[in-house]
């Protein structure tokens, strides 16, 4: 019997179907299903039986002169099995802040300013470039596991006039989440070289759109938000007009990803760019009075994702902390809940490998590393992956099911 491994979508499955049901055919006749191939039973002009065997893509009737298998005897058959991506929405800081405080001073050092890479002999590059570096490098490296959107808080329009021009954030996302979708987020956001950004932080309004957009996708599917910010949230909708729309931190952040994670199951990661615990703002600065490191750690709790500890957001000092931070939170959103189609005859006989390694059926998929049927009563129809497998399967993209049968007899 001839074998053949199918790659899709970065899952290479492997399975092994048992005799299991009768299948009608076209002539009358009887198949026997071996979950994606079977053989037919036809009569010859002398009155015995021939038979054919035949892919379940074929159309299940004619006669041959192959001897049958016995019933017990199991043939090798690849099913396409596709992880589910998530939908997931990148809510990007536009504000000016992200390119604004690499200018040097007047003794031309940066004092603190953002070290792309923790190296002050190399050349400054701004927060902005080292964002956009970044999501360049989790779109395509995790391109075909999630469907990507973004959202530019505030929008491409916004100026750095103080009034409500600063705070304008667009009503749908500037693209939209869809598969493969890498490319149109970086042709989407501003490039990473000679940009001019303008703008305050309209934070708020930046998770309302993108909770618009996924409220209108399938709710079955996970969704996640992933809020990246430089400073503290301003243009609140409580405060329509300057100085308060500027000067005053927007309170409503925490409210609005708390009632998403809550009421919605919709999760939000806050990655921080540099933030500092210490309350900053003068009041007539444009910039709002806040300590944005104690304000970041409470919408990180509200959103349903905080870290361990005292910093419950991520936060980064350079741009590979910015990588690890953003790879971090990829690994955790990737869809470790994988189809079975078909289903298993004999779910008690199903073998799983990882990167040529058995992984090992479990009980509890909270507190063990292994796998577990999605419905451990039935339908048998998806497994999840635990832990270690869980993060395995992030790690090689490929996973190995075969479908067993019980021994004869």
């Amino acid at each position: 019997m001839t074998r053949s491994n199918t790659i899709l979508s970065g899952m290479l499955v492997t399975a092994v179907g048992c005799a299991s049901e009768s299948l009608d055919t076209n002539d009358g006749s009887e198949a026997t299903s071996n979950s994606g191939i079977f053989t037919v039973t036809t009569p010859d002009d002398s009155g015995s039986s021939g038979v054919a065997e035949s892919s379940a893509a074929d159309s299940g009737t004619g006669s041959s002169d192959t001897i049958a298998e016995p019933p017990d005897n199991c043939g090798e058959v690849d099913f396409e099995l596709i992880a589910v991506p998530p939908n997931v929405v990148l809510v990007l800081d536009k504000s000016g802040s992200m390119v604004s405080d690499n200018d040097a001073d007047d003794d031309g050092e940066l004092d603190g300013f953002w070290d792309h890479d923790a190296d002050p002999m190399t050349p400054v590059i701004s927060r902005w470039n080292s964002l956009y570096n970044v999501v360049d490098f989790v779109v395509t490296n995790f391109d075909s596991q999630i469907n990507f959107g973004g959202v530019l808080f505030p929008s491409t329009d916004a100026t750095n006039q103080y009034s409500a021009s600063a705070c304008v954030v667009e009503e749908v996302p500037e693209i939209e989440v869809g598969a493969n979708n890498g490319a149109a987020i970086l042709a989407g956001i501003p490039a990473a070289l000679d940009i001019d950004l303008q703008g305050a932080t309209p934070a708020t309004a930046g998770i309302q759109t993108a909770l618009d957009h996924l409220d209108t996708l399938d709710p079955t599917v996970p969704r996640f938000l992933i809020l990246l910010t430089d400073g503290a949230a301003n243009c609140s909708a409580d405060f329509p007009a300057p100085p308060d729309l500027i000067e005053v931190y927007d309170s409503n952040l925490p409210v609005l990803v708390g009632s998403a994670f809550t009421e919605t199951e919709i999760p939000t990661f806050v990655v921080g760019i540099d933030i500092i615990d210490a309350e900053i703002g003068l009041g007539n600065d444009g910039v709002p009075l806040a300590n944005t490191f104690v304000e970041l750690n409470a919408v990180a709790e509200a959103g349903g994702r905080p870290k361990a500890g005292a910093e419950k957001f991520f936060n980064t000092a350079n741009e590979l902390e910015l990588m690890a931070a953003l790879s971090e939170i990829a690994g955790q959103v990737v869809s470790c809940i994988i189809p079975l189609d078909p289903a298993p005859l004999n779910p008690d006989f199903v073998e799983v490998e990882i990167g040529g390694m058995t992984i090992e059926r479990v009980e509890d998929c909270a507190s063990e590393d292994g796998w577990v049927y999605v419905n451990p009563q039935g339908p048998y129809d998806a497994l999840e992956l635990c832990g270690s497998a869980c993060q395995a399967y992030v790690d090689n993209g490929l996973v190995d099911a075969t479908y067993g049968c019980p021994p004869a007899g």
